[in-house]
């Protein structure tokens, strides 16, 4: 995009001179009174100048007192009015507000109470497998002390066992004995009946 070949001011400028010379101010006549420059640009430059020109120019003036009066009275009104719907607004948005936190309190003690109850649960299964845990300590506790006993029960036996074996290995060292010397004695019987 070409850059402007005059400022909003010159412009301007240019419009009032075309106005001192009774001109109307269009757009081929801003340019042919600055010497180039698109014509749509230059007006739309000079109608945003005289559109503010004619917002300042505007006197104030005052009202009648009837209207004033009137004015008044329709402005006191239409606060009422609006007062009156803000309240109804106000305790519309109150009650909504009220509801949802009846509603939530509401959902929190549900929730609570759920809550409380499962935790009773909860404790009474914990002390149940406590109960539980214990009784198999109690039990597991005798069935080692049983454990023991027997251990020391086969032990016992073992040792008994062992005595036994070495006695009637002993007992079978004595009958060979007997048995040898039996056999001895009858052949010194028949010795002495052979002479």
């Amino acid at each position: 995009m070409r850059p402007a070949d005059h400022t909003d001011e010159e412009i301007i400028e240019a419009g009032k001179r075309l106005q001192d010379q009774d001109r109307k101010v269009t757009g081929y006549g801003l340019r042919n009174e600055l010497g180039g420059g698109d014509q749509k640009r230059l007006l739309a430059v000079w109608k945003n100048f005289t559109a503010q020109d004619v917002v300042e120019s505007i006197p104030e003036t005052e009202l009648p007192a009837e209207l004033e009066e009137s004015l008044n009275s329709a402005s006191q009104t239409l606060l009422n009015h609006l007062r009156s719907m803000a309240v109804r607004i106000h305790q519309a948005a109150t009650k909504v507000a009220e509801r949802q936190v009846a509603e939530i309190t509401r959902q929190f003690k549900e929730l609570e109470e759920q809550t409380n109850a499962e935790l009773r649960d909860a404790a009474i299964i914990i002390e149940k497998r406590e109960s539980e845990i214990a009784d198999l300590k109690y039990s597991l506790a005798i069935t080692e002390e049983k454990l023991d006993s027997a251990r020391r029960d086969a032990e016992q036996h073992e040792k008994e066992a062992f005595q036994l074996q070495t006695k009637l290995d002993e007992m079978k060292g004595v009958e060979s004995l007997i048995t040898r010397i039996e056999a001895l004695e009858e052949k010194a019987t028949k010795g002495k009946t052979g002479l």
